[in-house]
């Protein structure tokens, strides 16, 4: 018999340590996400003032020409094409995901 007193706790029902794990990743991963957007968001206000208080016209020479151009333009440029690449050179190639693939025992493009 369960007396008032005793401190016995009735067993955890069976599964219930990897539902407890993967509550707590899904928790960290969105606590990850937030930070990131936070981050960016920060980054992104950064660039937006600076863009604009540097949006007076100066002599831009490019490769083949020259044009006196606002730096707003110039620098909102630089930052999309930055954006472009850094999303291109991190991004994983098709081999690696193939590679993955074989390891992991499916056939590409199969999941």
């Amino acid at each position: 018999m369960h007396r008032p007193g005793d401190q016995h706790e009735p067993p955890p029902p069976p599964g219930g340590e990897p539902f407890q794990d993967r509550e707590r990743s899904i928790r960290r991963a969105r606590q990850a996400r937030v930070a990131k957007l936070l981050v960016a968001l920060f980054i992104t206000i950064v660039l937006i003032v600076f863009i604009v208080q540097n949006s007076t016209r100066t002599r831009i020479d490019y490769v083949f020409f020259h044009r006196n151009t606002r730096l707003i333009w110039i620098m909102l440029t630089c930052a999309v094409l930055g954006g472009i690449v850094g999303y291109l050179v991190g991004r994983p190639g098709k081999q690696v995901r193939l590679r993955r693939d074989k390891k992991a025992g499916t056939e590409p493009g199969k999941r």
